[in-house]
């Protein structure tokens, strides 16, 4: 209940009191009470003088139109107009404009001129800093024409040591254009044109442990070169994901598979069995829930799986928990594998042979060299160049399929030749390569690796704070929010303030460009990358707009409710008719107009 409902619930009582003394007088009256209408009028009064006064002390909100500001922003022109009855403003990206009142962002414009319930925003459009103080308010905003360029880019947040990677991105208004992708180094390990719709994807190879700086090159048509720009890249080999590899039997698909996850960065556990008993690898590890707490990953062979026994029950539980699973095949899918498959969610479709992988074309010397890397005393680069003869690879001809299961790797033919499926809190994939250890003794190690670094990247147990603290481009100069941070949070060892709002976000200016290293309250930390004020100007512009667009449709829905709105009428006309009511019935009550007159003796 609001002091607005006691007072008018105090003020009702008062004019029902009021009514009870008049009514209550003139039946003790009789005929000498006051004439009917002289009774109708004080009745009447009562309840104006209490309505007077309740509108003097809470006058009703009058409908005011708001106010249009008009925003230059960059590349606003430098002599538009401010539009009828508007005002003009300027924000530091703007250029000088005549006519303008330059502010330093657009909550200060919104203070110097509270009525504003419209912005005309002019040039590309609001950054960061200004889109805020914008939400509430209806939004008159025409994205000029995009510039030719960049308008899009993908990239991993952070990949494993000897890992590939895919950088993938969009390009406008350069039909046939070239990207190429350069590695450090700057040699160019990848290149292609991009499509009709101008996207395009790229391959490369990350090495050491650290951060890596790429260059992305986009050439038009002719060859001439539009733009080149950073491609910044975590390479985290530092927290190795624990891998356990069962075998059934030794093999060499064992013995390549422990070499590449070695130097892709994982901690790796092998235990083979040699039949009679006779284990081979590391250590044996118990198949229980305790042991198994202690691995982000497991990959085992049908043989394998199938001698657990009891203990699969204790993988699928370690699983559910976050763990890893991937289920390689042996040999053809018999009844006993497409068994083992389906209780885990897939069902092989196809035959029970063996087919052939479609393998893609080889890749030219000088881009295979840069896939493989630096060479070294004992293995020089050049013997890593397979020649144009593909090795055989094999796979069961049974396609892994189910309800829910997620294609993860085919073959140049399309063909799927794994898939993964949620199972609880973890991921299991099925993988119906036999024979992919052939890849690397031929030279084809960078597709061996991708191949398997995607199936391991997709089902591995996500490594705790490994969510970034934000997603990028960022450039100098532009406010970014660094969030999952708890007080004591510093970057470049200054400390962050924690917004009170969200608890755990903090706002965050650059004045530099390069790699910025943030430390969190628990000692972990993330490098993250600001890009220089002038690069990716399409990419950026781009951005703007797409941001522009979302904040100008949400406003849409409170459109007719921000372009006018209610305030508080004035106290005084109100006041002043409770004054005249109030003395005028104190005076009609005093006078005998309307009363009986008393007979005369």
């Amino acid at each position: 209940m609001n002091i607005q409902l006691i007072t008018a619930l105090l003020l009702g009582a008062a004019v029902l009191v009021g009514w009870a003394r008049l009514l209550l007088w003139q039946r003790s009256a009789g005929d000498l009470g006051a004439r009917p209408w002289r009774l109708a009028a004080l009745l009447l009064l009562q309840p104006v003088v209490a309505l007077l006064l309740y509108f003097g002390l809470f006058p009703p909100a009058l409908p005011v139109a708001g106010g249009t500001l008009t925003v230059a922003t960059q590349g606003s022109s430098r002599f538009a107009p401010a539009g009828k009855g508007a005002h003009l403003v300027a924000l530091p990206e703007a250029p000088d404009m005549a006519g303008a009142q330059a502010v330093p962002d657009l909550a200060t414009a919104l203070r110097r001129y509270p009525d504003t319930r419209r912005l005309v925003i002019l040039g590309q459009g609001l950054v960061a800093r200004d889109r805020d103080a914008a939400r509430g308010l209806a939004i008159d905003y025409t994205p000029p024409a995009a510039a030719a360029g960049l308008i899009a880019l993908a990239r991993p947040d952070r990949i494993a040591p000897g890992a590939t990677f895919a950088v993938g991105g969009q390009v406008a208004g350069l039909p046939k254009a070239q990207v190429e992708l350069l590695d450090p180094a700057g040699r160019v390990t990848d290149a292609a044109p991009v499509d009709g719709d101008g996207r395009f994807s790229l391959t490369g190879t990350a090495r050491a442990a650290g951060t890596a700086e790429f260059t992305l090159r986009l050439r038009r048509a002719d060859g001439g070169l539009v733009e080149q720009d950073v491609v910044p890249l975590r390479i985290e080999g530092d927290a190795a994901p624990r891998l356990l590899i069962l075998a059934g039997a030794p093999g060499p698909e064992v013995k390549y598979l422990r070499r590449w996850a070695t130097d892709a960065g994982y901690a790796v556990t092998v235990n083979m069995s040699a039949g009679g008993g006779i284990a081979l690898g590391d250590a044996p590890v118990a198949i229980n829930a305790a042991s198994l707490r202690r691995y982000d990953l497991l990959v085992a062979d049908d043989r394998a799986w199938s001698g657990l026994g009891g203990g699969r029950g204790a993988v699928l539980e370690a699983v559910r928990g976050g763990m890893g699973l991937i289920l390689r095949g042996g040999g053809p899918a018999d009844g006993a594998l497409r068994g083992q498959w389906r209780t885990l969610g897939f069902d092989l479709s196809g035959g029970n042979g063996v087919a052939p992988i479609a393998l893609p074309a080889p890749l030219a010397a000088d881009r295979a060299r840069t896939r493989a890397g630096i060479g070294s005393a004992d293995i020089p680069a050049d013997l890593n160049i397979g020649d144009d003869l593909l090795p055989e690879a094999t796979r069961m001809d049974g396609v892994p399929a189910g309800r829910d299961a997620v294609l993860l790797v085919q073959d140049a033919a399309g063909t799927p030749l794994a898939a993964w499926r949620a199972l609880g809190a973890g991921r299991v994939a099925g993988w119906t390569g036999l024979d992919s250890f052939g890849l690397v003794l031929s030279g084809r190690g960078d597709l061996y690796g991708d191949w398997w670094g995607r199936m391991m990247a997709a089902v591995v147990r996500p490594a705790p704070g490994s969510v970034p603290a934000f997603t990028g481009p960022a450039w100098v100069g532009e406010r970014i929010s660094l969030c999952g941070l708890k007080p004591g949070a510093r970057v470049d060892g200054a400390p962050l303030a924690i917004d009170p709002a969200t608890r755990d976000c903090a706002a965050w200016w650059s004045h530099r460009a390069g790699w910025h290293q943030l430390r969190r309250a628990d000692g972990s930390s993330a490098a993250f990358y600001i890009y220089p004020a002038n690069a990716l100007p399409a990419l950026r512009t781009a951005q703007m707009h797409q941001a522009m667009t979302l904040l100008q449709g949400a406003d849409q829905k409170t459109d007719s409710a921000t372009v006018a709105r209610a305030v508080p009428g004035p106290s005084w006309p109100w006041l002043i008719g409770w004054l005249i009511a109030s003395a005028l019935l104190w005076w009609f009550e005093r006078s005998r107009i309307g009363r009986v007159a008393m007979p005369q003796a």
